[in-house]
């Protein structure tokens, strides 16, 4: 049976506490589409609503709360993505890592370096990019993989996915 965008969003929305099993690539890409249009969305009236620029992407209260409420949808479902790709969700806490790069390499600088004005000079600039441009390489590096893990194709039981269900066989699914 193939997924609609409907059945996807639905899907995600009703397995938002389901940890286990599997998520297809097709289930995991429609939610993160609705996740992305219910966000430019919520921008919206929230730029209407507070008379806000809406190029201030994510400063409104809808946008907060929305966001907020996706929080465990979306994490259920990377994580039964990455096992439908057949690895541990594990993987995800590799998302650490560019907060311990800042923490170890960027954090302390910014912390003594000053505030940036528009009369900065270009050193003081050069200063701050370089103290958080380590950071943002893991953080890109981290990104480029699970953008990767999630374009991966099922992983069957089979194939030794020990996340997937076995497939029935043809006995079992006419008892």
């Amino acid at each position: 049976m193939k997924m609609t965008f409907a059945d996807a969003v639905k899907s995600g929305l009703k397995n938002f506490s389901n940890f286990k099993g599997t998520a297809t690539r097709t289930e995991f890409w429609y939610f993160y589409l609705f996740t992305v249009l219910l966000n430019m969305v919520t921008t919206t009236f929230d730029g209407f609503i507070t008379g806000a620029d809406l190029s201030m992407a994510g400063a409104g209260p809808i946008y907060t709360i929305t966001n907020i409420a996706l929080v465990l949808p979306n994490l259920s479902l990377a994580i039964r993505r990455f096992h439908d790709a057949g690895l541990s969700a594990k993987w995800l806490f590799l998302w650490a890592l560019p907060v311990i790069t800042f923490f170890t390499t960027g954090g302390p600088t910014l912390a003594t370096l000053p505030a940036l004005t528009e009369n900065s000079s270009i050193e003081e600039f050069t200063a701050y990019a370089n103290a958080i441009t380590p950071t943002i390489l893991v953080a890109l590096g981290v990104g480029i993989f699970q953008f990767v893990i999630n374009l991966k194709a099922t992983k069957t039981a089979e194939q030794g996915n020990r996340y997937a269900a076995p497939k029935e066989t043809e006995t079992s699914a006419s008892e």
